[in-house]
C-alpha cells in the first residue's frame, strides 16, 4: 500500500468491537438461561427480577453506546469537514473543469463529424438526382467512437436504397402517386399498397355505381314491357256532359257531339271485364264509341 492509502486509519472502534465479542458469549448464557425458564406462580416473581435485571443491564450498554456515538461523532463530523476542504474538494473541482474541457473537445470533433457527413450526404444525393430527402431522415448517430468512414456507408446504403425504390415505382401503374405518397415516408411498400387500394375503392365504387344504373335502365325496361302487355281501351265519350237527372234522356238532334278519349291500363282480365262493364253503360246512355 502506498502512503495515502493508509493515511485514514481508525484504531479506536476496532477495540471496542474486540471488548463486545467478548462479553458476548456471557450475555447469550443468561438470555438462554432466562428464555428457558418455565414461568409459573411460584416462580413468576423470580422471573419477574431476572427481566429486570436483564433490562437494567441492557440500559447499562445503551448508555455506554450512546456515549461512543456521541465520541466517535463529534470527531467525525469534524474529520468530514477537513476531509472535503483537503480532499474531495480540490478533486471534484479538477472533475469539472476537466470535464468542461472535454466537453467541448468532444463537442468539436463531434460536429465536424457532422458537417463532412453531412457535405458527402448532399454531394451524393446531387449524383443521384435525389433532391427530397434530408440529411435528418438518415438517422445517423454521430459518437465519440464512430467513425466517418461508417458515417459515409451509412449514408451511401440508405441513398442506394431510395434510388433502388424509385426505380420500382418507375415501373408502377400509378407512378406519379405512388411518388408522391413515398415522398412523405420513404416507404416503398406503403406507398405502393396505399395508392393501390385507393384505386381499387374507386373503381369498386365506379363498378357499384355502373351496376346500379344497369339496375335502373332494367327496370324501367321491365316497365314498359309490362305496359306494353296491357290492352288499352279507348271509347269515345262527350267532352262536355249534361248535368245528371234522375232519368237518362236522348240527346237532342241539335247538340252537338263531342269525342272524349282515355287509355286504361291493367291486365288483359281486368281491361275485358272494365270494356263489358263500360260498353253497358255507354248502351245505357244511349252513346256511341268506336
Amino acid at each position: 500500500m502506498n502512503e495515502q492509502s493508509q493515511l485514514i486509519v481508525v484504531k479506536q472502534i476496532p477495540i471496542i468491537i474486540e471488548k463486545l465479542e467478548s462479553v458476548k458469549s456471557e450475555i447469550e448464557h443468561k438470555v438462554n438461561v432466562a428464555c428457558s425458564m418455565i414461568c409459573t406462580d411460584e416462580n413468576y416473581k423470580e422471573i419477574k427480577k431476572i427481566r429486570s435485571a436483564l433490562n437494567k443491564e441492557l440500559a447499562e450498554f445503551e448508555s455506554q453506546r450512546k456515549a461512543v456515538k456521541s465520541e466517535v461523532m463529534t470527531p467525525y463530523e469534524h474529520f468530514e469537514s477537513v476531509y472535503k476542504e483537503c480532499i474531495s474538494t480540490p478533486y471534484k473541482k479538477a472533475d469539472s473543469a476537466l470535464k468542461s474541457k472535454i466537453e467541448a473537445i468532444e463537442q468539436g470533433l463531434k460536429q465536424e463529424k457532422h458537417d463532412k457527413s453531412k457535405a458527402y450526404f448532399n454531394e451524393y444525393a446531387q449524383t443521384l438526382g435525389i433532391d427530397f430527402v434530408k440529411y435528418e431522415q438518415v438517422g445517423l448517430s454521430i459518437t465519440m467512437t464512430v467513425t466517418l468512414k461508417k458515417l459515409r456507408e451509412t449514408i451511401k446504403t440508405f441513398l442506394d436504397k431510395v434510388m433502388d425504390d424509385i426505380k420500382l415505382i418507375a415501373v408502377q401503374e400509378h407512378k406519379d402517386e405512388i411518388l408522391y405518397e413515398y415522398k412523405q415516408t420513404l416507404n416503398v411498400s406503403a406507398a405502393i399498397t396505399s395508392v393501390t387500394e385507393r384505386y381499387k375503392a374507386i373503381e369498386a365504387e365506379r363498378a357499384r355505381a355502373e351496376a346500379e344504373q344497369l339496375e335502373r335502365k332494367k327496370a324501367e325496361l321491365n316497365e314498359q314491357i309490362n305496359i306494353k302487355e296491357y290492352e288499352p281501351f279507348t271509347a269515345n265519350v262527350p267532352t262536355e256532359v249534361a248535368a245528371p237527372v234522375e232519368e237518362e234522356q236522348p240527346a237532342r238532334a241539335d247538340e252537338k257531339i263531342y269525342p272524349l278519349s282515355f287509355t286504361v291500363y291493367g291486365t288483359k282480365t281486368q281491361l275485358k271485364d272494365f270494356a263489358l262493364a263500360v260498353k253497358q253503360l255507354i248502351n245505357e246512355r244511349g252513346l256511341k264509341y268506336e
